[in-house]
């Protein structure tokens, strides 16, 4: 009996000792993926660089016509309503807008017509519009924003009215949806609904568009202020 009892308990610890063998081995296999953990990092990382480069990059291709336009210094534009029909004419209070850049090289006026409309004229045109109309009074150094610009255009009576307050060298004019930049380099209009617009820079008219990267010439606005205008 007593020698029956010690080999039951021998095998049984024998038993005992090769299952404890066994589990460790099996256990590691069923719980551990490095792999998959090692893939998901990876790619994280990569999309994470990806977007940096990307967002860098837009940042440094993104300072458009329009952001140089509206991040500029805005003037009051209630300030803006006087103007005279002629150089000789009186000054006279208006429901239009009316400017001019500082060096007087152009004038321009909001006008009163079916649809938003600017006109502007500069004072010593580099060759204007070589377009003619028999039919009305042809204005061909206009420069007309509506959703997109022309220049030259029939009016019967003045658009652009002079002597109008000045804008400041550096600051914009909002009107309606029309905005415009006085730089040194130029006159730069837009509309801001269309984003189509003008430049004109020592009297020459250019067409551009907001989407445009902005000229060189055009430093990088400030956080919107106040501008104060001259005459």
């Amino acid at each position: 009996m007593w020698n029956r009892s010690i080999a039951v308990a021998i095998a049984a610890v024998a038993t005992a000792v090769v299952l404890g063998g066994c589990f460790p081995e099996d256990g590691p296999t069923r719980t551990e993926l490095p792999p998959t953990d090692e893939l998901s990092t990876e790619q994280s990382a990569t999309s994470t660089t990806t977007t940096t480069r990307s967002t860098t990059a837009g940042r440094s291709q993104g300072f458009t016509v329009a952001t140089a336009i509206s991040t500029a210094p805005r003037v009051d534009n209630s300030m803006y309503h006087q103007a005279a029909q002629t150089q000789d004419g009186p000054i006279e209070d208006t429901s239009q807008f009316h400017f001019a850049t500082a060096d007087g090289a152009v004038n321009c006026s909001t006008v009163q017509r079916d649809r938003p409309t600017l006109a502007c004229e500069p004072t010593n045109p580099a060759g204007g519009s070589t377009t003619t109309r028999d039919y009305c009074n042809w204005e061909a150094d206009y420069v007309v924003l509506t959703d997109t610009p022309t220049q030259g255009t029939c009016a019967d009576t003045p658009w652009v009215w002079v002597r109008g307050s000045v804008l400041p060298t550096g600051s914009t004019i909002s009107v309606g949806t029309f905005q415009c930049l006085n730089d040194d380099s130029g006159l730069y209009c837009l509309n801001t609904r269309s984003l189509n617009g003008f430049a004109l820079r020592d009297g020459e008219y250019r067409a551009l568009s907001g989407a445009d990267p902005a000229p060189a010439a055009l430093t990088v606005g400030g956080e919107e202020s106040t501008a104060t205008p001259g005459r």
